[in-house]
């Protein structure tokens, strides 16, 4: 599995339709509405490159939407 954070800058006043929208796509798990250099980070699990290709795609479509910026997880660690 792939995983991967998608940093989204959004257009003032389009947060929540946004939000909205992107509860639609598949293979995003977690979406997260932040302040800082971005709106949103959403946490996506895809099988391969290409459906990440794919993901992308979609939320690109998605109207209110500026700018993203994708950061594919090389290793993780959890830490209770």
């Amino acid at each position: 599995m792939i995983v991967a954070y998608i940093m989204i800058n959004v257009a003032v006043g389009k947060v929540a339709s946004v939000v909205e929208k992107l509860r639609g796509v598949s293979n995003i798990k977690w979406i997260s509405v932040v302040a800082g250099e971005y709106d949103i980070i959403v946490r996506v699990h895809v099988d391969t490159l290409e459906d990440l290709f794919y993901v992308t795609e979609k939320i690109h479509k998605i109207e209110g939407i500026v700018k993203t910026t994708t950061h594919v997880v090389e290793k993780e660690l959890i830490l209770e």
